[in-house]
């Protein structure tokens, strides 16, 4: 099985877009029994040159857990990413669908989640 972040990147580089991942493993960390990963500004795991820059946060179903940390706990560093206009900020969340319904036949898609600043207030829009 592979992981959200080796799924986003294969996607990234299938459409040529160049991308780094800025999330840092600290192994011998206190903080968790087995390490812990800490996110460029605690939102961003992975910034790309896509038509501007764009940072991304990876995961799986816990989407709302990286909402909360992005809109609420995180909101100053949220703000400060998006206030030029310069930079976006997104969430892939992956997950498996079935490619018929129906039928076992599955593949994963990322479900991708725009944070957007309007007015000086965070808000977030599901693509479709």
């Amino acid at each position: 099985m592979t992981s959200p972040m080796v799924r986003t990147k294969a996607v990234l580089k299938e459409r040529g877009i160049i991308h780094g991942v800025v999330e840092r493993y600290h192994p011998k960390s206190k903080k968790y029994p087995f390490g812990c990963k800490e996110d460029f500004l605690n939102i961003i795991d992975l910034i790309a040159l896509d038509n501007g820059i764009l940072g991304i946060q990876v995961c799986g179903l816990d989407v709302g857990t990286h909402k909360k940390t992005i809109m609420i706990e995180q909101k100053s560093n949220t703000i400060a990413w998006l206030k030029d206009g310069k930079a976006r900020l997104e969430i892939w969340a992956w997950r498996k669908l079935k490619k018929v319904k129906g039928k076992k036949a599955t593949f994963w898609s990322p479900r991708i989640i725009d944070i957007l600043l309007v007015n000086g207030e965070l808000y977030w829009e599901e693509r479709k």
